[in-house]
Protein backbone atom coordinates (compact mmCIF):
# COMPACT_ATOMS: atom_id res chain seq x y z
CA UNK A 1 0.00 0.00 0.00
CA UNK A 2 1.38 3.55 -0.68
CA UNK A 3 1.88 5.98 1.66
CA UNK A 4 -0.61 8.64 -0.24
CA UNK A 5 -3.49 9.26 2.43
CA UNK A 6 -5.92 9.90 -0.88
CA UNK A 7 -4.61 6.70 -1.85
CA UNK A 8 -5.91 4.90 1.55
CA UNK A 9 -9.22 6.92 1.23
CA UNK A 10 -9.88 5.84 -2.05
CA UNK A 11 -9.27 2.10 -0.77
CA UNK A 12 -11.12 2.16 2.29
CA UNK A 13 -14.09 3.92 0.44
CA UNK A 14 -14.35 1.04 -2.28
CA UNK A 15 -14.03 -2.01 0.62
CA UNK A 16 -17.54 0.09 2.30
CA UNK A 17 -19.07 -0.12 -0.95
CA UNK A 18 -18.71 -3.55 -1.78
CA UNK A 19 -19.19 -4.37 2.32
CA UNK A 20 -22.31 -2.56 1.89
CA UNK A 21 -23.32 -4.38 -1.45
CA UNK A 22 -23.20 -7.52 -0.06
CA UNK A 23 -24.67 -6.44 3.09
CA UNK A 24 -28.00 -5.16 1.31
CA UNK A 25 -28.10 -8.95 -0.47
CA UNK A 26 -27.71 -10.95 2.52
CA UNK A 27 -30.13 -8.51 4.17
CA UNK A 28 -27.93 -7.68 6.86
CA UNK A 29 -28.24 -4.74 8.68
CA UNK A 30 -26.07 -2.41 10.69
CA UNK A 31 -27.90 -3.72 13.57
CA UNK A 32 -26.38 -6.98 13.17
CA UNK A 33 -22.54 -5.64 12.60
CA UNK A 34 -22.49 -3.53 15.72
CA UNK A 35 -23.82 -6.37 17.87
CA UNK A 36 -20.91 -8.38 16.42
CA UNK A 37 -18.71 -5.53 17.40
CA UNK A 38 -20.15 -5.27 21.20
CA UNK A 39 -19.59 -9.07 21.18
CA UNK A 40 -15.83 -8.83 20.77
CA UNK A 41 -15.32 -5.77 22.81
CA UNK A 42 -13.63 -7.56 26.01
CA UNK A 43 -11.48 -6.25 28.46
CA UNK A 44 -10.90 -9.15 30.60
CA UNK A 45 -8.90 -12.03 28.64
CA UNK A 46 -10.41 -14.32 30.84
CA UNK A 47 -14.03 -12.87 30.46
CA UNK A 48 -13.15 -13.20 26.52
CA UNK A 49 -11.84 -16.97 26.73
CA UNK A 50 -15.03 -17.90 28.61
CA UNK A 51 -17.30 -16.34 25.71
CA UNK A 52 -15.03 -18.08 23.06
CA UNK A 53 -16.02 -21.47 24.55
Amino acid sequence: MKEDRQETVYEIADLAYHTLVLMAEMGIELAAIRQELAKRHVVDKKVKQERMQ
